[in-house]
């Protein structure tokens, strides 16, 4: 499934501008851009914001999220 940075902003109940700042942070890294520069999403990157969400919801701050994923990933690699 491909998504545009509108479907999955409305998915998740967020602004597309915190998709936005998630990319500027690193945590969030846009699949491909279309030729009109159109952010595109596919379904792992549904599940990332899912989870980034889900961290921020729990009231964990940007810079602990971009932890967790690290460590997610380092985990993941070993």
């Amino acid at each position: 499934m491909i998504l545009t940075i509108t479907e999955i902003a409305d998915k998740l109940g967020v602004h597309e501008q915190t998709l936005r700042n998630w990319e500027r942070l690193g945590l969030l890294k846009v699949s491909r851009i279309g030729g009109n520069r159109t952010r595109i999403y596919d379904d792992n990157d549904l599940q990332l914001c899912k989870k980034i969400a889900s961290f921020s919801d729990q009231g964990i701050n940007l810079r602990g999220i971009k932890a967790l994923l690290a460590m997610e990933k380092t985990e993941k690699l070993n």
